[in-house]
């Protein structure tokens, strides 16, 4: 059984700083719509919190009604349905990021970042996403940490897809995708929620300031993350070539 080489955390994030070192506008600008999705994640949580503290004495009824379960089955579309768009539109940045890191001396625009509609087609890559979104939603169901490993395991989804997109190829079943992806993590998901973990110090940051602090750190986070997935496709073919 081979052994499987680390890669440094500390490498990845000096990767991601030196990408973006003279030039954190252009990164803020390519970044923008995650940074607002973030940002208004972190305040609608911060405003959630508020309002169960305010109520938190409040005694109410648990009884659950047909309309109610209804009415649960539908945010629960609504949610699967967000969060595969917002999964898009997260891949489309990280695509942005992977030509920046190929073509450094570059300078990618507002529109590169939309890659997704511009690139391929948007309905499947859609369509990706909500399996992708599904599959995730039910692992979770399972309990938050079989949620979290599937997290890890496709975590690669994403830049396995734009090889097919530049190669103008496509894998048999949308599944393949994620497939590929669990094998690539296979025995690195801790290395990468150890990665993760790394910015927990940024995310208290950016929930002290109400989200502001994700200006910044969501370009760091996203850019760490994508130079963390051109390591490890790089070791995955150099494996390859060496089989």
């Amino acid at each position: 059984m081979n052994s499987i080489e680390p890669i440094s955390i500390r490498n990845v994030k000096r990767e991601a700083r030196a990408l973006y070192h003279g030039r954190l506008g252009t990164a803020i600008k390519i970044n923008i719509v995650p940074i607002v999705l973030t940002i208004l994640t972190t305040v609608s949580t911060l405003l959630s919190l508020y309002i169960v503290f305010r109520q938190f004495a409040t005694i109410s009824d648990v009884s659950v009604s047909s309309d109610d379960r209804i009415s649960q089955m539908y945010e629960t579309i609504q949610d699967i349905l967000s969060q595969a768009v917002q999964l898009v539109l997260t891949w489309s940045v990280c695509w942005t990021l992977i030509d920046w890191y190929e073509q450094p001396k570059t300078k990618p625009t507002l529109k590169t970042a939309f890659q997704a509609f511009t690139h391929g087609n948007i309905w499947h890559t859609l369509l990706l996403a909500i399996v992708q979104s599904v599959l995730m939603f039910l692992w979770t169901l399972l309990l938050i940490v079989p949620g979290l490993v599937k997290y890890f395991a496709y975590s690669q989804t994403y830049f396995i897809y734009k090889i097919d997109i530049e190669h103008g190829t496509r894998q048999r079943q949308l599944t393949d995708y994620i497939t590929i992806s669990r094998r690539l993590m296979a025995g690195r998901k801790w290395e990468l929620f150890l990665l993760e973990l790394s910015f927990i110090g940024w995310h208290i940051l950016g929930f002290v300031t109400a989200g502001l602090a994700y200006i910044y750190v969501i370009p760091y986070l996203n850019a760490t993350r994508v130079a963390y997935s051109r390591h490890l496709l790089t070791l995955k073919l150099a494996e390859r070539q060496a089989a």
